[in-house]
């Protein structure tokens, strides 16, 4: 009997997965922003503002890890001396189907946490129509 039950457990644990499983077509993204910096009369009016921008932050990052970020950069040099130095970069694309997960305050900051399933997105793309996104843009945060 103690043998029996010795090859049950080894058979048991020859079927477990030595890593963990992960599916690839799901991506998340985590975005921030802060509540005191935002404008508003009252902390309530902030504290929204804060979780529209982190919202947005958040769809900003799964745009990048989608459609990846354009970077600009220059740098000046004098008699081998670094004078000036400027970096640049933006993203542009469409998120479709993207998913809250959670959305929390954690001290003077918001977050919110977003997953995006990649064929859901595909499938959603054919349906809708896509418009592009003016040049000039004031940014909220």
């Amino acid at each position: 009997m103690r043998y029996w039950c010795l090859f049950v457990l080894a058979f048991l644990v020859g079927c477990q997965p030595l890593v963990e499983t992960r599916n690839t077509d799901i991506i998340t993204a985590v975005g921030y922003a802060s509540i005191s910096e935002q404008p508003g009369k009252s902390i309530e009016e902030k504290r929204m503002r804060a979780m529209r921008a982190s919202k947005l932050d958040a769809y900003r990052e799964l745009t990048e890890q989608i459609y990846g970020i354009r970077i600009t950069a220059r740098a000046e040099m004098d008699d081998q001396q670094l004078n000036y130095e400027t970096n640049d970069s933006s993203v542009d694309g469409s998120i479709r189907g993207a998913e809250v997960i959670r959305s929390y305050p954690i001290g003077d900051n918001y977050v919110t946490e977003m997953q995006l399933d990649l064929n859901r997105m595909e499938r959603l793309k054919g349906s809708v129509e896509v418009y592009s996104v003016p040049q000039s843009q004031e940014v909220m945060f």
